[in-house]
């Protein structure tokens, strides 16, 4: 799942643990360094690393492009906000629900959808989103229809959160889920579906079940970018059928190409491009050239960057390497 550099440094066992100490330590300290839009902003960056990493198990594992992703995002925001805010459920819990409700209603999806391949499938996927956000806007109270509705703030086990508990809170959900994707990848699984990436033909031949694979990737994305969408409502506090339009399942696929195909870091790297650039540009007032910035991104990536920007700097230090 993760990519190693030819650095000295990042070879070496006492070097990776170096820099991963450093880039936590860092992360920790950012609720000490960053002010309150920008913290805003490094939040939303975490909760979109999950959505892209659960576009990456997908994309990045079987090459399969879905647009279905703002479906599991909705469902995983109008799902934790109705338990939060109905039921008084706490903000984790919630969010795990809603991500296994989004898992249960992908894998009904996968079954017969993902007998399509490459664009009949984004099409197919692609009526999901316009079939959500209908059933959203009829939702009547319990969805708030058209007008949307207001999400509780975050909390944990009922204390109220401020930006850097929230930011923290964050921080520790995506390292565990991510902690967690990482094993899936070394896994029998994960393998399996690197081996359906590589020729499908191929893992027939060699007696994988690719059909049963592609459900399981399907699935699993589901999950992911439902708890990404149950985090996203709490920390935007308002929530309506327009926050989950084609464009935000298009983002996910930005983050994934810009980012780098099957690739943890990757995610990290597409969430942060794809999030943090347009929302500083705004924030300059420079909105209008936002979504042309990482539409921009994604045709240089596919163009020379292969591996995006989690092999960039490979691509560099293997270039000039004497």
């Amino acid at each position: 799942m993760t990519m190693s550099l030819d650095l000295p440094a990042a070879r070496s066992r006492p070097g990776r643990l170096a820099l991963t100490g450093l880039g936590v330590a860092i992360l920790l300290a950012l609720p000490f360094i960053l002010g309150g839009y920008f913290l805003f902003i490094a939040s939303l960056v975490l909760v979109y690393v999950l959505a892209a990493f659960g576009t990456n198990l997908l994309t990045g594992y079987t090459n399969l492009i879905s647009l279905a992703g703002a479906v599991f995002f909705g469902i995983g925001a109008y799902g934790a906000a109705i338990l939060t805010g109905e039921y008084g459920v706490t903000l984790l819990v919630a969010a795990l629900a809603a991500g296994l409700v989004a898992m249960v209603v992908g894998l009904l999806l996968a079954i017969p959808l993902l007998r399509l391949e490459e664009v009949f499938l984004a099409m197919a996927t692609l009526g999901f989103v316009m079939i959500f956000a209908e059933i959203a806007k009829s939702g009547g109270e319990l969805t708030g229809g058209e007008n949307g509705m207001g999400v509780a703030a975050p909390d944990l086990f009922g204390m109220e959160l401020g930006g850097a508990g929230t930011y923290w809170m964050l921080l520790a959900v995506v390292a565990v889920l991510m902690w967690m994707g990482a094993n899936f990848g070394a896994s029998r699984w994960g393998r399996a579906l690197k081996a359906v990436k590589g020729s499908e033909s191929a893992a027939r031949i060699m007696g994988l079940d690719t059909a049963r694979l592609k459900i399981v990737a399907f699935a699993l994305s589901s999950f992911y970018c439902g708890v990404a969408g149950a985090l996203y409502g709490p920390l935007i506090r308002f929530i309506d059928p327009s926050t989950f339009d084609l464009m935000v399942s298009i983002s996910f696929v930005s983050m994934v190409i810009v980012g780098g195909l099957g690739s943890i870091r990757g995610s990290i790297l597409g969430a942060a491009f794809v999030i943090a650039v347009p929302q500083c540009l705004t924030y300059l007032g420079l909105d209008q050239v936002q979504r042309s910035v990482y539409g921009l991104a994604m045709i240089l990536s596919l163009m020379f960057l292969p591996g995006g920007l989690s092999g960039l700097g490979h691509t560099l230090f293997r270039r000039h390497r004497p």
